[in-house]
C-alpha cells in the first residue's frame, strides 16, 4: 500500500513512481516528444502514440499489478480508461466489467464492444457509473476496482508520464499545460516533475462545460458541478466524494484555465491541419491553453496530448 499524501514528500513520490515504473513496462510504450519550433516554442507529448491511444493504460496496468491477482477486474469510464483496463485485464487473463454512461462517445463504446470486456450501460452521468462499478466491485468476491482517478496506485501510473518528460527534455519549460478531469493525469505528472522542475508552471485546461475540479479546488472540497455536452467528453463528470485528487490538484497545480467548446475546436483542427496529428478532445485542452499564452516569444511550453481516440463523425464535425 502507498501511504498518503505523497505531495507532502516529493522525493518519495519521486521514488514510488519509479518503482511502478518498472513494474508497468511490459505494459506501456515510451511516446515520443514533437518540438516545434515558433513562439513560443512547444513540444507536444505524444501520448496518443500510446498503447489503446491513450496515457490510461500507465494506471490501469500500475493498479491491476500491485494489488494479489483478482478474480475480476471492474471499471467504470467513459472510453478511454476502460479500453485500457480491458487490455491489461486482457493480457493477464482476467475477466473484466466495464460500466460506461450510456451517452458516452459512440467511437468510443464501439471499440469497448468489440474487445473483450464485458460492456454494462448505466443511466446518468460518468460518477453514476463510477458508483454503479464501485457496488458492483463490493458485491463480486474476488474483484478488484480499478477507479478512473481516485486511487493512488492509478495516480502513480500516471507519474510514469512525468518520468518519461523528465527523461526526454534537457531543460525544464517555463509552462507545463495538462487536461483535467477526475485529476489523476495532472496529479501524476506533478509528483514527478515538481522536485526537479520547481520554477515550471503547471496548468490544468478543463473545459467550460465540465469545471468539477476547478470548481472543487476552489471550494476545498467536491461540489457537485454544472455539466453540459463537450468535445472533451474524456474529462466531463462530476468527482466521487472524498478524492484525493482534489488534494493534489490544491498543493501542485498553479491554476486551471476552462476552455470553451469553440477553443478545444480549434484546438483539435490546429492539430490535425498543422501538425498532422488526430486527438481527442480531452488532449485538445491542454493545446488549446497553450495556444492562448502567445505573451513570451521566450517561452517554452510542454503540452500533454493524453489521448487520439476520436471518432470520424467528430472530426467531420470540427472540420
Amino acid at each position: 500500500m502507498i501511504d498518503w499524501p505523497l505531495e507532502r514528500d516529493l522525493a518519495r513520490a519521486h521514488e514510488a513512481a519509479q518503482r511502478t515504473r518498472e513494474r508497468i513496462a511490459r505494459f506501456v510504450r515510451h511516446t515520443p516528444l514533437l518540438e516545434l519550433s515558433g513562439h513560443p516554442r512547444r513540444a507536444l507529448k505524444l501520448e496518443t502514440l500510446q498503447h489503446t491511444g491513450s496515457f490510461k493504460v500507465r494506471g490501469a496496468a500500475a493498479a491491476i499489478t500491485a494489488a494479489p491477482r483478482p478474480r475480476q477486474i471492474v471499471a467504470a469510464s467513459t472510453g478511454n480508461h476502460g479500453l485500457a483496463v480491458a487490455a491489461v485485464a486482457h493480457a493477464l487473463e482476467l475477466p473484466c466489467r466495464v460500466f460506461v454512461p450510456a451517452g458516452a462517445a459512440p467511437a468510443k463504446l464501439a471499440r469497448l464492444r468489440a474487445g473483450a470486456a464485458e460492456l454494462i450501460e448505466c443511466d446518468g452521468d460518468p460518477l453514476a457509473a463510477e458508483l454503479a462499478a464501485r457496488e458492483a466491485a463490493t458485491q463480486t468476491p474476488g474483484a478488484l476496482l480499478v477507479a478512473p482517478y481516485n486511487d493512488a496506485e492509478v495516480i502513480l501510473g500516471q507519474a510514469t508520464l512525468g518520468l518519461e518528460l523528465l527523461d526526454d527534455l534537457d531543460q525544464p519549460p517555463d509552462t507545463l499545460f495538462v487536461a483535467v478531469g477526475g485529476g489523476g493525469l495532472i496529479g501524476g505528472i506533478a509528483l514527478a516533475v515538481r522536485e526537479r522542475w520547481p520554477r515550471t508552471r503547471i496548468i490544468g485546461a478543463l473545459p467550460e462545460a465540465s469545471p468539477a475540479m476547478a470548481d472543487a479546488v476552489a471550494a476545498g472540497r467536491v461540489t457537485v458541478s454544472p455539466l453540459a455536452p463537450t468535445l472533451a467528453d474524456a474529462t466531463a463528470g462530476n468527482l466521487e466524494q472524498g478524492s484525493i485528487t482534489v488534494a493534489l490538484a490544491a498543493a501542485l497545480v498553479e491554476r486551471f484555465e476552462l476552455i470553451a467548446e469553440e477553443e478545444i475546436a480549434a484546438a483539435m483542427r490546429v492539430a490535425l491541419l498543422e501538425h498532422h496529428l488526430a486527438i481527442e478532445g480531452a488532449a485538445a485542452l491542454a493545446l488549446a491553453a497553450s495556444l492562448r499564452d502567445r505573451d513570451d516569444d521566450g517561452e517554452r511550453h510542454l503540452v500533454v496530448l493524453g489521448g487520439g481516440n476520436v471518432g470520424a463523425e467528430t472530426l467531420r464535425t470540427i472540420l
